[in-house]
């Protein structure tokens, strides 16, 4: 018959020891744990307390130094102090008088740069200013050679021209219509001679007696380029700037740079070169011709009021050509006083 071990006493003696050998070994982990972490806690305990001790030897250290005094120097310490301060002193006052040329040195530099920029600013504003003079020169001798009338022998105030199958001479509106009006017969209002160009003589269209007449008949052209061309000149010489007026400045500026420059170790004297008399003379009178011409002026006044007259005058003769009769053109010659 077969025995049975799981009940038998055997095996439960077994599990029995195997349980009292479990319960022995969780006891004495426990109290090796507990052991370790009272262990540590100590240690910790320990620490704290030094640190505590330390840092309180450290505070009693300081609060000593800080009460003690310093020893003062006696004797032969006390003089040697007294030497440093005093080489430090003088080297310090060494020190600072060096600084102070090398910035008057600085400031000397300074100066002359600013007096050559200064002496260069004042040649740029003499070139400008002749070059101004040059180009306003240039205007009015052109204005003077190139477009004066053959009649006034003044500048062209409202150019026509004759018409160009004949020869296309240029005059002054108001002057060749004064020209043209002077051959006029003063009773019966009638051309019975011929009327030619007062500078080549060469003969113009025939006025016919009878109305109305063709516009081709009219004996005068507006020159329209030669209009536009007087007129920017004439607007060129208005605005030129004033010689004398520049010559004033430039010699301020240059006073005042001579005097500045005589004060620093006298450098950078101005001498002015006295420009002949013709020169001088030529000067003025360029002067007193571009003042005339500018606004304000009694040449540009005189101009524009010829000018407008003339162009008036054109128009209305232009407009009424076709129909005009003797005597409105002997009222005409005697509005223009020929």
């Amino acid at each position: 018959m077969p025995v049975n071990l799981e009940s038998s006493p055997l095996k439960k003696r077994r599990s029995s020891r195997l349980k009292d050998r479990e319960a022995a070994l969780k006891a004495l982990t426990t109290t090796s744990q507990a052991d370790s972490s009272s262990a540590s806690r100590k240690k910790r305990r320990r620490i704290s307390d030094g640190g505590a001790l330390l840092i309180n030897d450290r505070a009693c250290d300081e609060e000593t130094t800080s009460t003690a005094k310093p020893p003062t120097p006696s004797g032969p310490d006390r003089r040697r102090l007294r030497r440093i301060t005093a080489t430090e002193l003088e080297r310090r006052e060494k020190r600072l008088i060096s600084q102070e040329r090398d910035f008057k040195d600085r400031s000397d530099e300074l100066e002359e740069r600013i007096m050559l920029l200064s002496k260069k600013e004042d040649q740029t504003l003499l070139m400008m200013s002749q070059l101004a003079e040059q180009e306003t020169r240039a205007t009015l001798n052109q204005l003077e050679e190139h477009f004066t009338c053959p009649l006034c022998m003044e500048s062209l105030a409202a150019p026509y021209s004759l018409s160009p199958s004949n020869c296309g001479h240029t005059f002054c509106g108001l002057c060749i219509l004064k020209w043209f009006f002077s051959r006029l017969h003063r009773v019966c209002g009638l051309w019975h001679e011929s009327v030619d160009c007062p500078i080549c003589r060469s003969v113009l269209i025939p006025t016919p007696e009878r109305t109305p007449r063709p516009q081709a008949t009219f004996p005068f052209v507006p020159n329209r380029v030669t209009a536009s061309v007087i007129e920017s000149l004439v607007e060129k010489l208005a605005k030129a700037p004033l010689y004398s007026q520049a010559k004033i400045k430039r010699e301020e500026s240059e006073g005042t740079w001579g005097s500045q420059s005589s004060k620093n170790r006298g450098r950078g004297c101005v001498r002015k070169m006295e420009p002949p008399e013709e020169r001088d003379s030529e000067k003025i009178s360029d002067i007193l011709d571009v003042t005339t011409w500018r606004e304000g002026g009694h040449m540009r006044a005189e101009w524009l009021k010829k000018d407008r007259e003339g162009k008036r005058e054109m128009a209305y003769i232009l407009k009424n050509w076709s129909t005009m009769g003797s005597q409105e053109f002997i009222t005409m010659k005697l509005k223009l006083g020929v």
